[in-house]
């Protein structure tokens, strides 16, 4: 746990040292606002309701998580710094472990400050707790799904922009096949379903707590991550 913390702190600091927790988070923010209350004016119907602020948090998500942990691993593949990384007593889970809570904390703190729509909303119209809180539950899952597929992508390659691409267009296909699920065919209805991160965060939207879509992401989360150790273990093997 102190090697995880350890990391944790370096790459978490890594972030508000450098430029890119400062572009990431306005430009997350700014992706959100824009589209919510101008491209599709969430005050225009009169109603007090979150989805589209989730469905744009959710797009917005899928841009920019996978430039956040683009360069995790593949950084200091390019650089040689993991060798060095490598020969302080720690392992590579706790690597993964460390380097993924840092994007997953940022993100959060992304997260938490579009908390000033509910608090608006409430303002304005009878807000229903439910689906806000089953919302925010189902983007910090979204989010943690597409970071531990971005570290991966990241720890499989010492190309940024490969890790970023990579990313992308894993956590891209589960996402949009959801948008899709009218065109496929009944026998696959339920396989395309149980695989979609969309169909999972629509029932947590909803306010639906069912255990089986958090189960869905918890399981998309811990694959990608103990693919991410094996990915590092088989580097250090070679």
């Amino acid at each position: 746990m102190r090697n995880i913390l350890a990391i944790f702190k370096r790459e978490l600091s890594g972030y508000f040292d450098a430029p890119l927790a400062y572009i990431v988070i306005p430009v997350f923010l700014s992706l959100v606002g824009g589209f919510s209350l101008f491209f599709q004016d969430i005050l225009a119907d009169g109603l007090a309701s979150m989805r589209t602020v989730f469905f744009w948090s959710a797009v917005s998500l899928l841009l920019l998580i996978p430039a956040i942990t683009m360069r995790l691993f593949a950084e200091e593949h390019r650089t040689g710094s993991i060798e060095l990384l490598t020969t302080f007593p720690v392992t590579e889970a706790e690597m993964v472990l460390g380097k993924y809570l840092a994007a997953l904390t940022l993100i959060s703190l992304a997260l938490f400050l579009t908390g000033t729509y509910p608090l608006t909303l409430a303002q304005l119209g009878a807000l229903e707790i439910g689906p806000v809180f089953g919302g925010y539950l189902g983007l910090f899952l979204l989010a943690g799904s597409f970071a531990a597929i971005g570290t991966a992508a990241s720890a499989m390659t010492r190309n940024q922009v490969v890790a970023f691409l990579v990313a992308m267009m894993v956590c891209l296909i589960p996402f949009v096949s959801g948008y899709a699920l009218a065109k496929v065919p009944t026998p696959l209805l339920p396989l395309i379903q149980t695989l979609s991160f969309d169909y999972h965060f629509n029932n947590l939207e909803r306010g639906v707590i069912d255990s089986r879509n958090v189960v869905y992401y918890g399981t998309v989360i811990a694959l990608f991550l103990h693919i991410s150790v094996f990915a590092l273990v088989r580097r250090r093997l070679d």
